[in-house]
């Protein structure tokens, strides 16, 4: 029996499917170790006869297109080793991945999941700046309820806890596998961390992504379900006005990056309801200007190097949000506070530039 199953599902991406396939095969654990399963959703550019060319060492599951968490499951079905590592068409395994991430499963045994840190490329698989990644251990709700840690293809799975938890949710459009991971969290699922990168996440257009309003609505799904459940620790339940304030602001950075004021604007008033507090906060406005910046740029240095630019949308964004004729009066109150802390923000980024 192999150690690891990895499940590739595809949709229409045969360009960038023999990467992800040999980043798989190229494993370096024993060949047997490592079972590869591509699953192919209804894909109408040839991407289920790219994945046969691999065969034997590659099996193909070919099912009408259903969606991503569908064609998922469909490999968890598909497959049985004890391990598993779900990796999108686009993305890529470094050589070492697995075997890194099974030896600290061999000393944790009480870790379900083992997480990595990720390189970003671009569309033709160029190394991206260097980006940060979230270093989590053990229990992990507390910060997961609050965002999802990355890409998918960082973590390698038991499978037992997965199919406990009933696999992915398939009536979500996006943001299945944080949901999924809540899940697993809530069930006392510990975490453990490989902490380099082993995986690259592809940065291209039209990925899932950069569909701001999909994303938003199904995280917000996702965070219903969560506080929902009425024995929710209370500790966990306290993050709520948190967790609903990030992914609205969140999607009306996204909006506004893309120039699309009215969206971003009501994005930014759900996250003001959720939590007004934030408003007044430079450490809140910050976040703000690093969501600005596309997901592969959002780090301290590039905010830096942009300041300017991005403390000149963030003015518009409050701008927009306090102009709004039938602003709640517990939002409207701050207005004059939100502008202290707009200033003391680009005080400090004054600051810090200064001498660079």
């Amino acid at each position: 029996m192999p150690r690891v199953s990895v499940i590739i599902p595809v949709y229409n991406l045969a360009t960038y499917l023999p990467e992800a396939i040999e980043s798989a095969l190229g494993q370096t654990l024993p060949p047997d170790d490592v079972e590869v399963v591509v699953v192919d959703d209804g894909s109408t550019d040839g991407s289920g006869e790219v994945a046969r060319r691999y065969a034997p060492r590659v099996r193909v599951v070919r099912q009408e297109n259903r969606g991503l968490p569908a064609a998922r499951n469909a490999g968890l079905r598909a497959t049985s080793a004890p391990f598993v590592n779900f990796l999108d068409a686009d993305d890529r395994l470094l050589p070492d991945k697995l075997a890194a991430q099974l030896a600290v499963f061999a000393e944790r045994p009480d870790a379900g999941v083992v997480t990595s840190g990720v390189r970003y490329v671009d569309a033709r698989g160029g190394l991206l700046p260097p980006h940060g990644w979230a270093r989590v251990d053990g229990a992990v709700l507390p910060q997961l309820v609050l965002g999802n840690f990355g890409p998918p293809h960082a973590l390698l799975l038991r499978r037992a806890p997965l199919l406990a938890a009933g696999g992915f949710d398939e009536t979500l459009a996006a943001a299945e596998d944080w949901d999924l991971w809540l899940r697993l969290a809530r069930a006392g699922v510990r975490w453990a961390l490989v902490d380099r990168p082993l995986a690259d996440y592809r940065v291209r257009p039209g990925a899932m992504h950069q569909d701001p309003e999909r994303m938003a609505q199904s995280c917000l799904r996702v965070l219903d379900k969560v506080f929902a459940d009425p024995a929710l620790p209370e500790d966990i339940r306290r993050l709520r006005p948190r967790a609903y304030q990030n992914v609205a602001l969140t999607a009306a950075c996204d909006h506004y990056r893309a120039g699309e004021r009215a969206a971003g604007s009501r994005w930014l008033r759900a996250a003001a309801r959720a939590r007004p507090a934030l408003l007044g906060e430079p450490r809140g406005l910050r976040r703000i200007c690093r969501l600005l910046l596309p997901v592969e740029q959002q780090s301290e240095a590039a905010v830096l190097a942009d300041w300017r630019r991005l403390a000149a949308t963030l003015e518009t964004m409050l701008r927009d949000l306090f102009a709004a004729p039938d602003l709640e009066p517990e939002i409207a109150r701050l207005r004059w506070r939100a502008r202290l802390a707009y200033w003391r923000t680009v005080a400090r980024w004054w600051r810090k530039t200064r001498w660079m």
